[in-house]
């Protein structure tokens, strides 16, 4: 681990409870062949996203056995100034991308919300929803540009703590990729929503209406813990 080159920022900021997951003889050797391909693409003059200290952002605000809720993405966006290492969440002044503008929508449908100006998803983050993609970085302009770079197996890791560590969360499942994760989930323990994922080419063929943040919030509630915040301070009524 120490001897990684590209990934060291992101390794300094993570919780220090997922360091035993990325510490497995496994998936630390898994995160070395990854840093030697990363760092063979900047050499190249590849422009990679999100920015090394953010690659591993998700995994800086909660540990494993405090998550809330899991909200599984694929890979970060890839144009300028959007990612930033939280799967939906763009930085504060950057455009709201159309999948989390569909979320916005069914967010305030389901809980009669303001929709929120700013796409900065941290302050879900703060609170425990863990946000995370299955493939952590992209190349500039290259959608699934680092599909065959072997993140996988390292959020498949990430996905099997929660599970085991955590004595009740919930796992949001948005669109067939993340349907398959369900087998990895203990449901007798865990809640697990799925429904289709929130881009604009299948929201309407269940994404809309499926009413996950108000079940999130009344399993919690059930379980004695918090419920999530999902609004921040700020919201406008409408996106457009």
């Amino acid at each position: 681990m120490s001897a990684l080159t590209y990934l060291s920022p992101a390794l300094a900021r993570v919780h220090p409870a997922w360091e035993t997951v990325l510490r497995q003889p496994a998936i630390a050797a898994k995160l070395a062949e990854i840093d030697r391909q990363l760092c063979q693409q900047q050499q190249d003059g590849k422009t990679l996203f999100p920015a090394p200290a953010q690659v591993f952002n998700a995994l800086s605000f909660t540990a494993p056995a405090d998550v809330k809720v899991v909200i599984l993405g694929q890979d970060p966006y890839h144009g300028d100034g959007e990612a930033m290492g939280l799967s939906f969440s763009v930085p504060e002044g950057a455009r709201v991308p159309p999948s989390l503008r569909n979320i916005y929508k069914e967010l305030a449908a389901d809980l009669g919300l303001g929709i929120p100006a700013s796409g900065d998803l941290s302050h879900w983050a703060q609170q425990g929803v863990l946000l995370l993609n299955s493939v952590l970085t992209v190349e500039r302009d290259q959608a699934g540009s680092h599909g065959k770079l072997g993140w996988q197996m390292v959020s498949d890791a990430l996905i099997d703590a929660v599970n085991r560590d955590n004595a009740g969360c919930v796992f949001l499942l948005w669109g067939n990729w993340a349907h398959t994760k369900a087998e990895r989930i203990d449901a007798s323990r865990h809640l697990v929503l799925t429904a289709a994922h929130p881009s604009p080419l299948s929201a309407s063929r269940g994404f809309h209406g499926c009413r996950h943040f108000s079940q999130v919030n009344a399993w919690l509630i059930a379980r004695g813990r918090q419920p999530v915040r999902w609004a921040p301070p700020a919201t406008q009524s409408s996106l457009f």
